[in-house]
């Protein structure tokens, strides 16, 4: 995981969510100064922490772990509003990637 990518994305969901910093400290309970040094990566969360701010900001641990990718913050979007869709939904939403994908391909 490169620097910053973890403050950068506990920050850009809470931005999404209209939490301030304060609301989401005392939903997570840590100090307001903790949970800052947390968004500017001065320190790590705890996975007690970390577990609780996923839950809350609608965050998918295995994304915040995996973010390297310039598309990344994309996708981990794709994947909190598929949290979200039923099962019918999300086979639509994956025949219309994978023709987007062949096409891609077939382009090439």
């Amino acid at each position: 995981m490169e620097k910053g990518a973890l403050g950068n994305a506990i920050r850009t969901a809470r931005i999404k969510m209209n939490l301030t910093q304060e609301q989401v400290a005392e939903m997570v309970d840590i100090s307001p100064v903790h949970y800052m040094h947390l968004e500017s990566e001065h320190r790590m969360p705890s996975v007690k922490v970390l577990f609780k701010l996923c839950d809350i900001l609608n965050l998918s641990l295995d994304s915040l772990m995996f973010l390297s990718t310039n598309n990344s913050l994309l996708i981990q979007e794709l994947n909190n509003y598929a949290h979200k869709c039923t099962d019918k939904q999300l086979q639509v939403i994956l025949a219309a990637m994978q023709v987007m994908v062949a096409q891609n391909t077939a382009e090439s």
